[in-house]
């Protein structure tokens, strides 16, 4: 983050006196007061028509305002360092509802129902990822293959963390197996053109933060270069698993996020079945493999081994629990049937004693 203190400081002509990581977001405290601050790939650099595009829908068909963006010294929306983009949006007053889950479920109805009327557009295409989640999470999953096999294939010191991710293989790539497989069984293609219709655009990762409450009253949606486009039961899915990695398995909290989304734009049953399947889909631990994967010798030698382990492990404890309880509060609380999957989901202790033994979980 030092590095990244000092392109911004230089940037943006202001001093940063403290961050604070929230979501998706790390919130500034400068000499000119509150900043949000977003990365992302280069290859989203491409954004900025979509996202004047759905400014202007915003504009017209909802009550919730878009972030603006700050500008660098030089008049640029974007600030580069190597393959990653950062952007700065101004602070605003937040405040918090008394029922945040149900609001954010509330205003997250109103972005999806705002940008239904989206125009294709072949600038767009890159950023598409609508009925592609069984190729993309089959692709993630070779790349978990890959590694285990170049580990096997090539002489090198075999660190604790390579030990934690080759015990962990035959699970986790069975739960990935069997998210896919479960995805194609609720009709997921299917599901994706019938909710066509009520929304086009979501975020990569939707996660706290990006939508902020004012003491005003106003709502702001931020982190704009997160954008793509896909149907809405993924940013309900991310957010849900945000949540449960932040505060655990709270059925009140899932349950206000649903009910507050459903207030506006309610959702269809098959919809509950794909945000289970998101659920199941270990889609962190995948991706922190692949970071480590990247990571050169030097690098991984001065990693806390421990720190990382019990990233993964909790990954896997957090989602297993949610995959356990989320069907029968749907069943309960909106009277939907989906069916859980008949999983061996490792408890705490079972996690650490086979990573200690070497074992497969």
């Amino acid at each position: 983050m030092e590095r990244v203190r000092t392109i911004l400081q230089e940037a943006y002509g202001f001093s940063i006196h403290s961050q604070r990581e929230r979501g998706a977001a790390t919130v500034l405290e400068t000499d000119r007061g509150l900043f949000y601050l977003y990365s992302c790939p280069t290859a989203c650099r491409q954004k900025k028509r979509l996202i004047d595009r759905v400014h202007h829908l915003l504009e017209e068909n909802s009550k919730l305002r878009p972030l603006t963006f700050s500008e660098t010294m030089l008049g640029k929306r974007l600030v580069q360092d190597g393959a990653e983009l950062y952007y700065v949006q101004p602070g605003v007053r937040e405040a918090v509802p008394d029922n945040l889950p149900f609001a954010t479920g509330q205003a997250l109805a109103e972005f999806h129902q705002a940008t239904a009327t989206l125009k294709g557009d072949p600038l767009y295409m890159p950023f598409r990822t609508l009925g592609a989640w069984p190729s993309m999470w089959r692709k993630r999953l070779r790349r978990y293959e890959s590694y285990r096999d170049q580990l096997e294939a090539v002489e090198r010191e075999i660190t604790p963390i390579d030990e934690h991710l080759l015990t962990s293989y035959t699970y986790v790539h069975h739960l990935g197996d069997t998210a896919i497989q479960y995805l194609k069984d609720t009709g997921y293609q299917k599901v994706v053109k019938e909710t066509a219709k009520c929304g086009k655009v979501t975020y990569q990762n939707f996660d706290h933060g990006f939508i902020l409450f004012t003491e005003d009253g106003s709502r702001y949606v931020s982190g704009q270069y997160a954008w793509a486009l896909d149907m809405r039961s993924r940013d309900i899915g991310q957010w849900l698993k945000a949540d449960i990695r932040a505060n655990g398995w709270d059925p009140k909290r899932v349950r206000a996020f649903l009910q507050g989304y459903n207030r506006v734009a309610p959702l269809i049953e098959a919809e509950y079945s794909v945000i289970y399947a998101l659920l199941l889909f270990p889609g962190r631990f995948l991706r922190y493999a692949e970071l480590y994967d990247r990571l050169t010798p030097e690098v991984r030698a001065e990693l806390d081994g421990s720190h990382w382990q019990e990233l993964l492990d909790q990954e896997l404890l957090v989602m297993g629990e949610a995959a356990c309880q989320y069907p029968e509060l749907v069943k309960e609380d909106f009277g939907v049937p989906v069916q859980p999957v008949p999983w061996s989901w490792p408890g705490k202790a079972a996690v650490s004693r086979a990573a200690a033994a070497g074992k497969r979980v």
